[in-house]
């Protein structure tokens, strides 16, 4: 009895550790325990999980919208200076796309037409009746001048943005600002 009850605690947390250690999976969806860090904005029309490993964050973004999902990490004036990523669902599949805002935001433009790259190192993305589902990997500091780092600890001031359509340069319908509190 004493040995069984030993084994069933090793297993439990064996599985315990394996949770909290295994990467999150990159397709679109949000499985139990797969990240460990949440916030939601606007009654939850906007929502943001995210864990780090190493040297890289993953993301998941699910908006009240069948139209594209948009982050803007660290912006510095109102909703400019940031780096944002777009990301939306045809039925072609996900795209999700590195963008960045100049200080006075008139817009934005992929990374890759100024000079930069894209930074995003896998992708995913799913929708529902209700909502869609933007999920991608990417390094915390990816050493493109027109990204912005994702801390490891602290506070990240975020902008968010839905659209009504999957267009990245069409008008957002929604946007709101926040933090994140980085563990």
């Amino acid at each position: 009895m004493r040995k069984a009850l030993i084994l069933a605690i090793t297993l439990f947390l064996l599985t315990f550790a394996f949770a909290q250690t295994s990467k999150p999976k990159i397709d679109g969806k949000l499985s139990p325990n797969e990240y460990p860090y949440y916030a939601s904005f606007s009654n939850g029309d906007f929502q943001i999980y995210w864990k780090i490993e190493g040297d890289e964050v993953y993301i998941l973004m699910i908006g009240k919208t069948k139209g594209y999902v948009a982050l803007g990490i660290n912006p510095t004036v109102k909703a400019g200076d940031a780096d944002y990523i777009i990301g939306y669902v045809t039925d072609k599949g996900a795209q999700v796309l590195d963008y960045y805002a100049p200080e006075k935001h008139m817009g934005h433009t992929l990374d890759e037409k100024l000079g930069g790259k894209n930074d995003i190192l896998e992708l995913a993305g799913t929708e529902d009746k209700e909502y869609t589902y933007i999920e991608f990997r990417r390094k915390l500091d990816t050493k493109d001048k027109y990204d912005k780092v994702f801390p490891k600890t602290g506070t990240l001031k975020i902008v968010w943005a839905l659209g009504n359509s999957d267009d990245p340069n069409s008008m957002h319908v929604k946007r709101g600002y926040g933090e994140l509190k980085i563990n």
